[in-house]
């Protein structure tokens, strides 16, 4: 059954029907991007980003239209356990987390 995932991930990919945004292939589809960009910017590879990490990464990656008030906003929400990095579980609850509605 392991195998299937993929399988469908594939499959899915290919054809051009339009994903229900709520459906678990597009869950799955964010989970694998999310843990791409945390890769890229996990710049001493030590399996947590920091805020110095995620600003480098925005940085780089040309991201218009935040402001560093907004990361360090967004950083504290989603290192959920306050300590100052923000692990790989904590960037996949990121997908399920709603954004803080009230930024700096």
């Amino acid at each position: 059954m392991k195998h299937l995932l993929p399988l469908t991930l594939i499959l899915a990919s290919c054809g051009p029907a339009k994903l229900d945004p709520e459906s678990e292939i597009a869950r799955n589809r964010k989970i694998m991007a999310l843990q791409e960009k945390f890769d890229r910017f996990d710049y001493n590879a030590d399996g947590g980003l920091t805020l110095a990490e995620v600003k480098q990464g925005v940085k780089e990656s040309d991201v218009g239209g935040i402001t560093n008030e907004e990361i360090v906003s967004l950083f504290k929400h989603y290192d959920v356990n306050k300590d100052g990095s923000i692990s790989r579980w904590e960037s996949q609850h990121a997908i399920d987390s709603p954004l803080p509605e009230n930024q700096p």
